[in-house]
């Protein structure tokens, strides 16, 4: 992907970023094809239902749905080498960010409605828009690191310690919001992620160099962080769905 084209070669292996561009770009990614075209079904279905809850949600949800949308084209705009230097590297990142936090306020709204309702069809359609905002928030996590990377001077220790914080993040994410807002697709979404992490670690880091070599112990450390994370959000999801 873009940043090993003109990175240098240690700081290619930074975590997060280089399992996801090296070793998953199959089942891992394999989640958007249920994203979108269960939001294809959601789109369509606005125009053939007169479901009354589905009525009182659409207003609240349209503002952030299209939001989402604009970043999310934003994003493949943006995340290229020529977004590589200085300030415009966090670009791309910022743009994720902003897909997430929209679809954040999407769920948010959808959970409410859900809650108040009995509103089965709306959980389903809804469904897919969960998925999309828990895959985009560890994929903002992810194209941070890789933002990271791109700086040349950056010391393999700030490299490691974003690493570490985004294994944990996603899983308080995964775990929080799953239970705050009774959501186990959501902290599905976040194991699936957690767990693609995981098995791109198992890849072999090299370590000729002093910096490989710290690089390869903190890709254990953030292997077993993964694993975790992605058991305790499923667990999370479990919890939830059966309560």
């Amino acid at each position: 992907m873009i940043y090993d084209e003109y990175i240098c070669y240690p700081v290619a292996y930074n975590i997060l970023h280089y399992i996801f561009t090296n070793y998953n770009q199959g089942w891992a990614f394999a989640i958007w094809a249920p994203i979108y075209l269960g939001e294809a079904a959601f789109v369509l279905t606005q125009a053939l239902s007169s479901d009354a809850t589905t009525a009182v949600l659409l207003p609240q949800i349209t503002a952030p749905f299209i939001a989402a949308n604009l970043f999310q084209s934003l994003w493949c705009a943006s995340f290229r080498p020529a977004f590589g230097d200085g300030w415009h590297k966090w670009i791309s990142a910022a743009m994720l960010a902003g897909t997430a936090t929209s679809l954040g306020l999407v769920h948010s709204s959808g959970a409410a409605v859900v809650a108040s309702a009995d509103a089965t069809l709306l959980t389903q359609l809804l469904l897919p828009l969960t998925m999309h905002f828990g895959w985009t928030s560890a994929a903002t996590l992810v194209n941070l690191n890789g933002s990271l990377a791109s700086d040349r001077s950056v010391s393999v220790t700030k490299l490691i310690a974003l690493g570490n914080s985004s294994a944990l993040l996603a899983t308080g994410l995964g775990v929080g919001l799953t239970m705050s807002q009774a959501s186990p697709a959501y902290g599905l979404t976040l194991a699936w992620a957690l767990a693609a992490c995981a098995n791109g670690l198992t890849k072999r880091v090299p370590s000729k160099t002093s910096e490989e070599a710290k690089l390869k112990k903190a890709a254990a450390v953030q292997k077993v962080l993964c694993q975790t994370g992605s058991f305790l959000c499923a667990a999370a999801a479990l919890y939830t769905g059966f309560m």
